[in-house]
């Protein structure tokens, strides 16, 4: 994949527009590496998986920041 994977720690700290965007690559990019698996021509097999993991990686992500934190008494 073209991007660089980065931390959930890092992810984090980036805005949830930035995340969409990120996740907007990636899924381009998972698009292009499975018409290469389809072709025959993909070498690295494991970016599938790999792409398919850090896409939920940053939708996890993106979830926690759209819960509020509850706390728990009464």
């Amino acid at each position: 994949m073209a991007t660089k994977r980065i931390s959930a720690k890092d992810l984090r700290v980036q805005s949830a527009i930035e995340l969409k965007e990120q996740i907007e690559q990636l899924r381009q990019d998972l698009w292009q590496q499975r018409l290469k698996a389809r072709e025959g021509s993909l070498q690295q097999t494991h970016q599938l998986s790999a792409g398919r993991r850090y896409i939920a990686r940053i939708n996890t992500i993106l979830n926690e920041q759209r819960k509020p934190t509850s706390s728990k008494g009464s």
